[in-house]
């Protein structure tokens, strides 16, 4: 039983996980993909999202996997 289950691992949805999560709820995230980041995954270079300029897709996705693990939020990969 979760309060909250969200579809799709990419930043939004690993986002309101991790508020979520951080709110007390029981979070199950639900994406398609075997690795967290969405469509982020296939981009070379993003240097628009805070904190975290100049990084690559796939590095970023693999530090929203670590700040969910980190949390203990439940993840299910279909």
């Amino acid at each position: 039983m979760y309060d909250v289950i969200i579809i799709g691992a990419g930043p939004g949805g690993m986002g309101a996980a991790i508020y979520a999560k951080r709110a007390g709820m029981d979070v199950l995230v639900i994406d398609k993909n075997p690795m967290s980041g969405g469509q982020v995954l296939t981009t070379y270079e993003v240097d628009n999202y805070l904190g975290l300029p100049g990084m690559d897709g796939f590095s970023m996705g693999m530090k929203f996997k670590e700040h969910a693990d980190y949390l203990g939020i439940s993840m299910v990969n279909e």
